[in-house]
């Protein structure tokens, strides 16, 4: 090689690093606030509309954004 000319550099495969919390139950990394947004919207739409009595009559909605959020490896 003369002067100036550098020696070929090996092509290198670059992966991406994983989404930051990334878990096996969430493998996209997906922040609580972006995920189970139908549950979430059924239970706040009941809070709004039973007010004082939501806490016993949305129980079930409760109990259904819970298990969607743990699912996806958030703690509840």
């Amino acid at each position: 090689m003369g002067a100036g000319q550098s020696a070929p550099v090996p092509s290198q495969t670059v992966t991406p690093p994983a989404a930051v919390g990334s878990t096996a139950k969430n493998p996209n990394g997906l922040k609580p606030c972006c995920v189970c947004l139908e549950t979430k919207k059924a239970r706040d739409t009941c809070f709004f509309e039973k007010g004082d009595e939501a806490e016993t009559k949305c129980h079930y909605l409760i109990q259904a954004h819970r298990k969607c959020m743990e699912d996806l490896g958030f703690t509840v």
